[in-house]
């Protein structure tokens, strides 16, 4: 399925074909509605495809791009591996191609990379974490989609303040695949070990969240540290709720706005980047106001 965020018709415009791996949580709509946002501002068309989740869906959608003659191609990865066909379809037509969130295992393939350095989101998160809760404790992780480049990333962000914390160790890990009502189950699984836990370190906000539900149903919200990473809406909600003690930001909607600017560069034939990271910054209720949501 395509989710039609075109802005404009088919008029000559240069068109940009922007490849979402999903369109369900804020994370993944303020990212596509700054990247058609840019695109009307530097005159271009910018059409959202919506992966759904399945690489196999991505893949088709790619190469209708490439056969419908887009002259850019901006990919958030369903799968590392499994978007190698669409790199490979847009190399040989000609059209740059160029990832955007998650890098793609065969990188090498794409025009450049836009988005967050994950490796130190996950570094910024932990040392917070750590920091909060005074140097020594127990925590527990909720990971994204096991060996998904963010998940991997993160975690070595993780791992390298751990190892510089031997106070701190991890009790209870698991992946809930990104999404709020699995971390709520899974976090629900944990309380019910009555194992003891001071901080709960969820790889993105939407996990946060569910186990931040967890812990209110059962009576401990107060008692847990909870943080999450992307300062999605509904994140930055909860921080000015009281809820949420901390996310990281990468710029949501700066990665939509640099990917769409890269693009264009890269199709008029301009020498871009291979990497190109936004600025991760730790978001609290101290400095939540000052966050640029893309609105």
């Amino acid at each position: 399925m395509v989710s039609a965020c075109v802005v404009g018709g088919s008029d000559g415009r240069t068109r940009i074909a922007l490849m979402m791996s999903h369109m369900t949580n804020s994370f993944t709509t303020t990212l596509a509605h700054a990247a058609v946002e840019e695109g009307e501002a530097l005159g271009l068309e910018v059409t959202v495809f919506d992966g759904n989740s399945d690489a196999a869906t991505q893949i088709s959608q790619i190469e209708s791009a490439v056969a419908q003659g887009y002259d850019g191609i901006l990919v958030e990865p369903v799968s590392k591996e499994g978007v190698a066909p669409g790199l490979k379809a847009a190399n040989e037509a000609e059209i740059p191609i160029a990832t955007i969130v998650q890098q793609a295992e065969q990188q090498d393939r794409a025009a450049a990379y836009i988005g967050g350095d994950d490796t130190a989101a996950g570094r910024l998160q932990m040392e917070k974490v750590i920091e909060a809760i005074g140097e020594e404790g127990t925590v527990a992780v909720l990971y994204g989609p096991m060996g998904s480049d963010g998940q991997l990333q993160r975690k070595a962000g993780y791992d390298a303040v751990l190892a510089e914390h031997p106070g701190v160790n991890i009790v209870l890990e698991q992946t809930a695949n990104w999404d709020t009502a699995e971390a709520l189950t899974v976090t629900e699984n944990w309380l019910s070990t009555g194992t003891h836990i001071d901080a709960i370190v969820a790889q993105n906000d939407s996990m946060a969240l569910g186990a931040l539900k967890a812990l209110t149903n059962a009576g401990e919200q107060r008692e847990v540290h909870v943080s999450g990473v992307d300062a999605t809406d509904d994140g930055v909600a909860s921080i000015r709720g009281g809820g949420m003690a901390g996310t990281v930001s990468q710029d949501t909607a700066g990665i939509g706005r640099l990917a769409v600017g890269t693009m264009d560069k890269l199709i008029k034939g301009e020498t871009v980047e291979a990497v190109n990271y936004t600025e991760a910054v730790w978001i609290t209720a101290d400095n939540v106001d000052t966050l640029d949501t893309g609105d």
